[in-house]
């Protein structure tokens, strides 16, 4: 579906560049455009004469009409057959997703995909055919419902006209009667504000919680209206992101859909929904979840979810009736054919800043360019790919400026020539405090050692990780003969599987440090310990001992504090003394520690006998070595350039002093 929407929207570039002028400009613009349908769009705004807001929320709609079209009916009703199918398919598995459901479904669709998509017929353009009765009834209830809302009657207009008039913000969907099914269903559900608008919203969601995504089982299956997605009761989060803009905007609910294009730390992209009242934006899952609301804390390129793990987004979008014609898609000197994908939709819009803390990154261009070349594309690296998700014009003194950036990602400036992208520029790591580090491959050669070709961990995995360290303590003290009463840290569920910083302040010098482990198993692939005046380096020559018994025979407790986040161990205790197990840290002299950072056990992915390549950057992608595994734990790569970005199948990652850092 989104494939054929680019084209529709290339198509319909041209109109909307030439309609980006003042208001009125736009709007004979659009009716000089709408052919034969001109007498329809007159005749609706020749009703609203004499209503001033009602008349100007239909200049908006016909204003931004072009590029805007869908599939009618007609396109349907040969669908249905298949619709059918599906549905009986579902309906015989009892409605559950199961393994067996998702076998059946892959393979009916498999074989009958082609000649399906085959009698779609091609997309009609909303301002030549929206038939206007149907257009004054859509104005007439949006304000029925605004007004009807006590939440929203009171934001602006031009927040009705964005969030809650549009009767689409995809191309694809149908104009049907849908508003108007939803708002009789539902009305009055918004009428009072008694309660937070967030368990109001929750609860008419919760009247469609068996709309589930559908596990990517038959996922190209288009669904070209609201009534298609609730008869499979299955779709994909773009398919109820559009479901739930639909339901709330016909209650008067200002309601959008935003998207990540690409994660900045796992392959994919994600869309959800989110309220906006007066500006702001409270996100949320768009399929049902008792914990829906978390995105605008996850989403701040700072936290992690406790379930997923961590989340890096480079840029969010928002989806809109409006055009918003900017960068290269408004420059008439760039061809089609080098504009990213992603940017030859005029139909998004930049509200990163919105969800995180931003940085305009300026970049200087070092590699030649392309004939023509006017704009720089920002890329993240996902798929085994390097794909754009933001631009910048290339000035005359060869700097470009990508605005709005979110950090702690890693970024590569590219240019876009007849659809292939090349490096403009180094890479580089944007930090989490916004600070630019490029790549530096240097002549220094390092041993890397990697157990993981992936930072993604499941929530079991994540669980699994952290459930050995829930209730532990850090202590620390200077004598092994008396007891440890300092306490340093607890550890609990707020702990990352992968990396976890621990600041300790008022520092006293300890030898030794304890972890007391409430279970009779523990398991840690690293420890590192940082002393005042030297915070850029771990403390080295940690020695470890416990009465732990380690599960796997080529694991050993020195290595969880060997310095290697790829190594580690895991065991189970012989014995336990008052109640707790404990390892003890011996740091060979009292030091004054003031951070101690700790990566929990996760298990290798690197079975026995799999091929592992390590790859660095340097310009590009150059092996530096290929192995087959033997330790079915982790692997060392020997004499690899240091200071640069490193990559085991489509994960990058840094290494320094032994430490991956996932991105």
């Amino acid at each position: 579906m989104k494939n054929r929407n680019w084209n529709y929207y290339i198509v319909a570039f041209t109109v909307l560049l030439l309609l980006s002028a003042c208001r009125d400009e736009k709007l004979e613009g659009a009716l000089s455009l709408s052919g034969d349908n001109r007498q329809e769009l007159e005749n609706v705004l020749a009703h609203y004469k004499g209503d001033d807001l009602k008349y100007k929320a239909a200049c908006f709609l016909i204003s931004n009409m072009p590029g805007h079209g869908r599939y009618d009916s007609l396109s349907i009703k040969p669908l249905q057959p298949y619709y059918d199918k599906l549905r009986a398919i579902s309906a015989g598995y009892g409605w559950e997703k199961t393994t067996a459901w998702r076998d059946s479904t892959n393979a009916y669709w498999e074989k009958v995909r082609p000649m399906a998509l085959s009698r779609l017929s091609g997309m009609k353009a909303d301002v030549n055919n929206l038939k206007g009765e149907w257009l004054i009834r859509e104005i007439d209830l949006a304000f029925k419902a605004w007004q009807e809302n006590a939440y929203s009657r009171s934001v602006s207009f031009d927040e009705f006209c964005r969030y809650i008039l549009p009767y689409r913000i995809h191309n694809g969907i149908c104009a049907d009667d849908s508003r108007s099914v939803f708002y009789e269903a539902n009305a009055g559900w918004f009428a009072d504000n008694k309660e937070d608008f967030r368990i109001k919203v929750d609860s008419l969601l919760y009247r469609y919680k068996h709309l589930v995504h559908n596990d990517f089982a038959a996922a190209s299956m288009p669904l070209l209206s609201f009534g298609a997605f609730q008869y499979l009761k299955r779709g994909l989060c773009d398919d109820r992101c559009k479901f739930n803009v639909a339901l709330l905007s016909a209650l008067g609910m200002p309601v959008v859909q935003d998207f990540v294009p690409v994660w900045g730390n796992r392959n994919g992209g994600h869309s959800w929904n989110a309220i906006v009242l007066n500006e702001e934006s409270y996100p949320f899952e768009a399929f049902w979840d008792e914990d829906r609301w978390k995105y605008k804390k996850i989403y701040d390129n700072e936290c992690f979810d406790l379930l997923w793990g961590k989340f890096r987004l480079p840029k969010v979008y928002r989806y809109t009736y409006e055009a918003n014609i900017c960068g290269p898609l408004g420059d008439q000197s760039v061809k089609r054919a080098d504009i990213p994908p992603l940017f030859l939709n005029p139909f998004i819009r930049d509200v990163s800043s919105q969800y995180f803390k931003t940085t305009d990154v300026e970049v200087e261009i070092t590699e030649p360019m392309p004939d023509d070349a006017r704009y720089c594309y920002l890329c993240v690296f996902a798929n085994k790919q390097w794909q754009p998700v933001q631009w910048g014009k290339i000035g005359d003194n060869g700097k470009v400026v990508f605005q709005g950036m979110g950090r702690d990602i890693v970024y590569l400036p590219m240019f876009c020539k007849s659809g292939m992208l090349k490096p403009a520029a180094p890479a580089f790591l944007l930090s989490q405090e916004g600070v630019y580090k490029e790549a530096a491959c240097s002549e220094e050669k390092t041993a890397v050692t990697v157990r993981n070709y992936t930072s993604y961990l499941f929530p079991d995995e994540i669980e699994e990780a952290k459930k050995t360290l829930l209730g532990a303590y850090l202590l620390g003290g200077n004598d092994l003969n008396s007891s440890f009463t300092d306490t340093l840290s607890c550890l609990t569920d707020s702990m990352d599987a992968w990396r976890n910083d621990i600041g300790i302040g008022n520092p006293k010098g300890y030898r030794y440090i304890q972890l007391a482990v409430p279970g009779d198993s523990l398991g840690l692939c690293e420890i590192l310990f940082y002393e005042q005046g030297r915070e850029d380096k771990p403390v080295t020559g940690v020695k470890v001992s416990a009465d732990l018994v380690p599960i796997k025979p080529f694991e050993k407790i020195g290595m969880m504090a060997d310095n290697l986040s790829a190594t580690g161990c895991i065991g189970t205790f012989n014995g336990k003394g008052n109640g707790r197990n404990i390892v003890w840290f011996d740091l060979q002299e009292a030091r004054r520690i003031t951070k101690i950072t700790y990566i929990p056990y996760t298990k290798s992915y690197l079975y026995k006998g799999s091929d592992v390549e390590l790859f660095y950057w340097d310009g590009s992608w150059v092996l530096a070595g290929s192995y087959k595994n033997n330790m079915n734990s982790y692997v060392t790569f020997d004499n690899v350039p240091k200071g640069t970005f490193y990559r085991v199948r489509d994960r990058i990652f840094t290494y320094e002093d032994g430490i991956i850092s996932w991105y």
